[in-house]
């Protein structure tokens, strides 16, 4: 039992073999499993039968002290922790003396609670509002109808998994020897049926765009799993099926006109950028669509600004090189037709992921919080963050801006160096990396458009201030500029 295991020990076992000197934990609570439980180590609980057998919990003898209060809110716990102190010098500063709880069950009929039901008034409210704050600005059209997103290449599909291409990478180099190889997720999980922008894209635009629930995962693939998923998602072309790919990470040449099972003509990795403030490529052998390191894209304004550039072939072979590819657990479990990658090793599993609308409002949090922070004097920013390393991670982000800034003094050129400023953002590891890591480093208050923190503490901002708040906060946003730029190419449609 895991609470022995951590030594989660009762009151009657601490009276004869005390823990204050044993690490451990005092309580576990859970829940969520559709079982109200309550060990039998508690002092007493009202409306409930401690002593009843429970599948499960044949080794509860009274010695552990565990809280599982059901699902959904139809079953609620209400307790009082009697603590004492240990003697100084010892592991735990407190023990628990008694435990002490009431079960209340929620039924048809149950009497509402006004002052809940004032909460969650203004907690809808709330959110109702928060739907409506801008996220990011786009300088083009997120086209996101469904009759493209399921048959073609879109700017949208490739910002979407740009985004999520490293967004597990601290993961990920703890357990392999870097950060993830690409993205192969679908059309059909882009959403919304509309188009965006050009202007300000909303956190309702967001989540009408991505609303499934099933996390991001990871797969450790051959290539041989990658060109069968990929046959399995180009097969129903043109039918507009939800399987159509949306990559990040590798090129793939495919020619409409071949018999289905036969499509894929090529796949191969290609190049990104480190995002280093010197402008040197970065070749990861793994890499995010890539035309060239930042440096060289500004360094020629005539040069193509989307030119993918192949530093590796994925051949269509069983064993060898192993991929680690970010898809959704939706095609991770086979759905859709993609049961070749059934059955296949997790690098980052279901438990461990996160939705996708997550990662990316983390990413533009991120963006907004770093853009803002970039912006206040050195020392002062210094004070107000939490992690050492954030600051170095704002320095690295504004010295990137700074360098694509530069060339925006040409004013023939001005428009062509803006956008492959965006580009070069677009395509560098550090950029992604940095602004998605930074959300788990710091507190995104001051950024979020949803006060969960003033929620809370039921406390709300006076309107005109608030009002001020975020039309200030508009010039933090970041600006998108996705683009098509042939990473799915169909070469039965060139002509």
């Amino acid at each position: 039992m895991l609470a022995k295991a951590l030594n989660a020990h009762s009151p009657s076992v601490q009276e004869s073999n005390s823990t204050a000197s044993t690490h451990g934990v005092d309580l576990i609570l859970g829940g969520h499993d559709h079982l109200y439980y309550i060990s039998k180590g508690v002092t007493s609980w009202e409306g409930y039968d401690v002593n009843e057998k429970v599948l499960g919990a044949e080794a509860d003898e009274g010695d552990v002290l565990i809280v599982k209060s059901g699902t959904d809110f139809r079953d609620l716990s209400e307790f009082t922790l009697e603590l004492e102190d240990t003697p100084e010098g010892s592991v735990r500063k407190k023990l628990v003396k008694s435990i002490r709880g009431v079960h209340y069950e929620t039924k048809p009929g149950s009497k509402s609670s006004k002052k809940i039901a004032k909460l969650l008034e203004s907690v809808l409210s709330k959110l109702s509002e928060a739907l409506k704050a801008p996220l990011c600005k786009t300088e083009v059209v997120l086209d996101c109808r469904s009759s493209l997103v399921r048959t073609d290449e879109t700017a949208a599909g490739n910002w979407f998994a740009d985004v999520l291409r490293h967004a597990y990478d601290e993961a990920l180099c703890l357990k392999t020897s870097g950060g993830s190889d690409g993205v192969f997720i679908c059309g059909g999980t882009i959403r919304g049926d509309s188009t965006y922008g050009p202007g300000i894209v909303t956190l309702g635009d967001i989540l009408e765009i991505l609303p499934f629930q099933d996390p991001i995962v990871v797969l450790e693939i051959d290539g041989a799993t990658l060109w069968a998923a990929l046959e399995a998602s180009l097969e129903t072309w043109p039918a507009q099926e939800g399987r159509f790919p949306v990559i990040s990470g590798f090129r793939v040449s495919w020619d409409s006109r071949r018999p289905r099972g036969q499509r894929v003509l090529g796949v191969w990795l290609v190049q990104e950028a480190s995002g280093s403030t010197a402008g040197t490529p970065f070749h990861s052998g793994a890499s995010t669509p890539a035309a060239s390191s930042a440096a060289n894209i500004l360094d020629d304004v005539n040069r193509p600004l989307h030119t993918l550039v192949d530093v590796e072939e994925v051949k269509n072979e069983k064993g060898g090189r192993k991929y680690k590819i970010v898809t959704r657990e939706y095609m991770a479990q086979g759905h859709d037709g993609f049961l070749a990658l059934k059955g296949q090793t997790y690098l980052v599993d279901d438990e461990s992921g996160q939705m996708m609308s997550t990662i990316v409002r983390k990413y533009l949090l991120g963006c907004r919080f770093v853009n803002r922070m970039s912006r206040i004097e050195t020392q002062e920013r210094i004070e107000l963050l939490l992690n050492d390393s954030t600051n170095e991670l704002i320095n690295r982000e504004k010295a990137r801006h700074e360098q694509y800034a530069k060339h925006l003094s040409r004013k023939d050129a001005v428009s062509r160096w803006r956008r492959a400023m965006h580009l070069a953002l677009r395509w560098s590891r550090a950029h992604y990396r940095d602004n998605i890591h930074v959300t788990e480093k710091e507190h995104m208050s001051d950024v979020d458009c949803f006060d969960g923190a003033g929620l809370r503490s039921n406390k709300t901002e006076e309107k005109e201030e608030a009002e001020v708040a975020t039309a200030d906060g508009e010039k933090d946003l970041i600006t998108i500029h996705p683009v098509v730029d042939g990473r799915l190419k169909d070469e039965g449609r060139q002509n």
